[in-house]
């Protein structure tokens, strides 16, 4: 081989094979869910009928009568450092089932704790948010609790989402979506959702 096409071919070969631009092609590797502000949730559950204490001590009972599908979109608006982040959400669902067919629309903000020992093998985080929660008509098995039930009410999550390190965009979700008044602070009645699902950050 002639030597004066040596050193381009060196050149190339390390453009090719040890640049670090070789290496930033797979992006999700590369990132955190600190990247991601954004994130869409597609969700669904079954309805109990005990209280949150009930469900926090698992002896709650689930009935597959009367259902939600959610679909939310929440955008990260504050992280302290690893640790803390907050979050907007706005969520639009279908109840129905044997007493149930109407729409819900839910309005709320989240905190989230982010770090957990086992993070490096899944990546876990915790969540609980507060705001309204408005059903399009008003609920029968509200109401069998509450004869005065109402349209608006406050609604609180509680989450816990699961994800792999490699992937940071995609975690799988474990929600309760629960509406109440607040011990009659805003209307009457209540009702407790346990729901799984997907989440996708972007």
């Amino acid at each position: 081989m002639n030597l004066k096409y040596i050193h381009p071919l060196i050149v190339l070969t390390y453009l090719l094979f040890y640049s670090p631009s070789a290496y930033t092609a797979d992006t999700d590797n590369l990132k955190t869910k600190a990247d991601y502000p954004w994130a869409v949730s597609l969700y669904g559950g079954v309805y109990s009928d005990d209280g949150l204490l009930d469900i926090a001590a698992f002896n709650a009972s689930w009935s597959d009568h009367n259902k939600v599908v959610v679909a939310a979109l929440s955008r990260e608006v504050y992280r302290y450092k690893q640790y803390l982040s907050f979050e907007i959400e706005g969520q639009v669902g279908r109840h129905f089932g044997d007493d149930l067919s109407h729409w819900e629309f839910v309005g709320l903000g989240m905190g989230r704790w982010h770090p957990f020992p086992w993070d490096d093998i899944v990546d876990t985080s915790f969540a609980f948010g507060a705001g309204g929660s408005y059903y399009t008509e008003i609920s029968e098995v509200e109401k069998e609790d509450e004869d005065d039930a109402q349209r608006g009410l406050i609604y609180l999550a509680f989450e816990l989402t699961f994800g792999l390190p490699d992937y940071p965009r995609w975690d799988l979700m474990l929600r309760m979506h629960h509406r109440s008044s607040a011990w009659g602070l805003v209307g009457a009645g209540s009702s407790n959702y346990g729901c799984i699902g997907l989440k996708y950050a972007f």
